[in-house]
C-alpha cells in the first residue's frame, strides 16, 4: 500500500514559507500563527508565574506579601501585553485579562490594608 496508489500525507503543522522566515517579526508572527495564537499568552503566563513566585519568596520569609507580588506580576504582564496587542501578536482579550488581574490585586491590597 505504501508503494503506490493514492497515498496522501496529512499535514500536522503549518510549514513555513520564505515569507514567514524573512525577518524576526515575520518569524515570531509565524510562530504565533502555528501555535494557533497561544504562544504569547503562554509566555505571559510563564512570566507572571515566575515573577509572582520569585517576589513571593524573595523578601521576608516570615510574612511574604502575596498581594504585592500579585500586583507586580500583573503589572508586568499588562505592560508586556499592550505592545504585543498593538503589533497584532496577541489577542486583545488577554490585555483585558491582565487588566482584570491587576484590578483583583488592587482590591486585594486595599482590603488587606484595612485590617
Amino acid at each position: 500500500m505504501l508503494g503506490g496508489g493514492n497515498y496522501k500525507m496529512s499535514n500536522w503543522f503549518i510549514e513555513p514559507t520564505s515569507n514567514d522566515t524573512g525577518g524576526l517579526y515575520e518569524f515570531i508572527r509565524y510562530t504565533n500563527v502555528a501555535s494557533e495564537g497561544l504562544f504569547f499568552p503562554l509566555i505571559l503566563l510563564a512570566i507572571w508565574m515566575i515573577v509572582f513566585v520569585s517576589l513571593l519568596f524573595s523578601g521576608n520569609l516570615d510574612r511574604p506579601s502575596a498581594s504585592k507580588s500579585w500586583i507586580t506580576a500583573s503589572f508586568i504582564i499588562l505592560i508586556s501585553s499592550i505592545p504585543l496587542s498593538l503589533m497584532d501578536l496577541l489577542n486583545s482579550r488577554y490585555v483585558y485579562i491582565s487588566i482584570l488581574l491587576l484590578g483583583i490585586g488592587i482590591v486585594w491590597i486595599v482590603l488587606e490594608s484595612r485590617e
